[in-house]
């Protein structure tokens, strides 16, 4: 057995993945005035996981989708002062504004679901054809740092997927480098 809990998501497969991350977001999708029943979601990850075009109603997912990461970059701004890079850098120790233990789990539950907003959210758009947000999924990996936790690991799929690169090829870090460059 690994020790490493995202090592699984380096081998499952993409509809999987796809799953997850829709489940993850249907509830702020929802918020967004975006429902999706069981069988909109199922052809949209079929489609996606193929590199399909989206049925209809899938723009309206990945622009609720670039909504929740927008947000989410304006909520970090806005309450720390940082842009997404340099929010996964902090860490609450370096943030000001707190004096209470209350005051401190908030203000950190605020930048960690946002980070993960923007994280997740810009991968969810990767892997549904949308490099918007691409940005922000090379961050997770760089911030990383080799050691592939689960965001980076779903960032790496994302990014791979994305641009038809194989994620356990050797060179896969290089080839998404330049995929995204152009």
């Amino acid at each position: 057995m690994s020790a490493n809990p995202a090592r699984p998501l380096l081998n499952a497969p993409i509809e999987d993945l796809l799953n997850l991350l829709v489940r993850q977001f249907a509830r702020l999708l929802q918020e967004q005035d975006v429902a999706l029943t069981t069988d909109h979601s199922d052809a949209i990850i079929q489609a996606a996981a193929s590199h399909q075009p989206l049925p209809p109603g899938g723009d309206a997912v990945t622009e609720a989708l670039a909504r929740l990461v927008t947000e989410s970059e304006q909520e970090l701004q806005t309450r720390f002062r940082l842009d997404f890079a340099t929010a996964l850098r902090t860490t609450m120790n370096d943030i000001d504004g707190w004096q209470t233990t209350a005051d401190f789990l908030e203000m950190a539950n605020y930048k960690s679901n946002a980070e993960l907003r923007i994280s997740a959210g810009s991968a969810l758009l990767l892997l549904l054809g949308d490099r918007r947000f691409a940005h922000h999924a090379l961050t997770v990996i760089v911030h990383d740092d080799g050691l592939m936790d689960v965001d980076a690991t779903i960032a790496r799929r994302a990014l791979c997927h994305n641009a038809q690169i194989d994620p356990l090829d050797d060179q896969w870090w290089e080839a998404v480098q330049r995929a995204f460059s152009q």
